[in-house]
């Protein structure tokens, strides 16, 4: 039997075994953290090619497998742990008696963070981000829905954290969720959420917030950005949607995108062009918030507050 066939069906093995033990909960995977250790597939596949006898292959390759776990197990931890409780449903074919579950995540907070960004990929459901905390972030989802996936990743001075619904996992037919978020005011903030039909209400007045990017099916999006940074930018893409945003009143705010409204509030903006809106004394406000809403919407305001 060929030394080449003997290791690749080694290695699919090997894999088999991983990706089974995972599934079943045996232990947990960080797919990211092995992703980015692939050129050893090329250093494997190297030695499984070169022209020596067969017991010199097994032992390259042996020592090149604990290579790759000592370099996995000394990676920076990307993924935290959550906390869960109560996390079981009931339900039959035709009606849904699920109790209340839920997600607690925490992350310490460490000196030296300057840049933050939180990443949402969800469903649906209804989400709150307001409040501060002296951690990272504190984030709680309760309701019959699916649970989330939570990552940090710290580079330097940043910090990104992902949170991400759960895929695979069977859903009760009336789901609900309720997912709130608190988050540390200190470090400048960049938001990325990517959710389904949803009900948004994130109060961002006491953070430095450079970018809010909301992709979201028939949604309705309230949203309030307060005085904290110079420049902040603001991209909307949903569907049928109720879209709410105020704003500081000494901010210059310019809008642009393409809307099919049915209702639209913009006091105290002039038109500009076809599809773009500003306020009186944009260029010289110390305070700019540029927003671009590509959305069918049944109302649309924009509101200016004092602070």
């Amino acid at each position: 039997m060929k030394h080449h066939n003997i290791f690749w069906g080694g290695v699919l093995v090997v894999i088999g075994i991983l990706l089974l033990l995972s599934r079943l909960d045996v232990f947990s995977i960080d797919w990211w953290a092995i992703g980015r250790l692939w050129p050893f597939l090329l250093v494997f596949w190297g030695v499984s090619i070169l022209p020596v006898n067969g017991m010199y292959k097994v032992a390259a390759t042996l020592v090149l497998a604990g290579a790759f776990v000592l370099v996995y197990l000394n990676m920076p931890e990307r993924e935290r742990k959550t906390k869960d409780f109560n996390i079981s449903y009931e339900w039959d074919e035709d009606d849904t008696t699920g109790t209340s579950t839920g997600q607690l995540f925490t992350e310490p907070w460490e000196d030296g963070v300057d840049e933050s960004s939180l990443r949402l990929n969800a469903a649906a459901g209804a989400f709150r981000l307001g409040g501060t905390t002296g951690e990272l972030i504190v984030g709680k989802e309760e309701g019959n829905h699916a649970r989330y996936n939570y990552k940090v990743e710290r580079t330097g001075n940043k910090a990104n954290i992902t949170i991400r619904e759960e895929g695979g996992r069977r859903q009760p037919r009336n789901r609900s969720s309720d997912f709130s978020i608190m988050l540390n005011p200190q470090p400048m903030w960049k938001f990325r959420f990517d959710i389904g039909a949803a009900d948004f209400d994130f109060d961002l007045k006491e953070f430095r917030v450079s970018n809010v990017d909301i992709d979201a099916g028939a949604s309705s999006i309230k949203l309030k950005i307060g005085d904290k940074q110079p420049e902040t930018r603001i991209g909307i893409n949903a569907g049928a949607s109720s879209i709410y945003i105020e704003i500081p009143e000494n901010a210059g705010c310019v809008l642009t995108g393409s809307t099919v409204l049915s209702s639209r509030d913009l006091n105290g903006f002039d038109k500009i062009s076809k599809g773009k809106y500003q306020t009186p004394g944009f260029d010289e406000a110390e305070q700019k918030i540029y927003v671009k809403v590509d959305a069918a919407v049944s109302s649309f305001e924009i509101r200016r507050v004092a602070n």
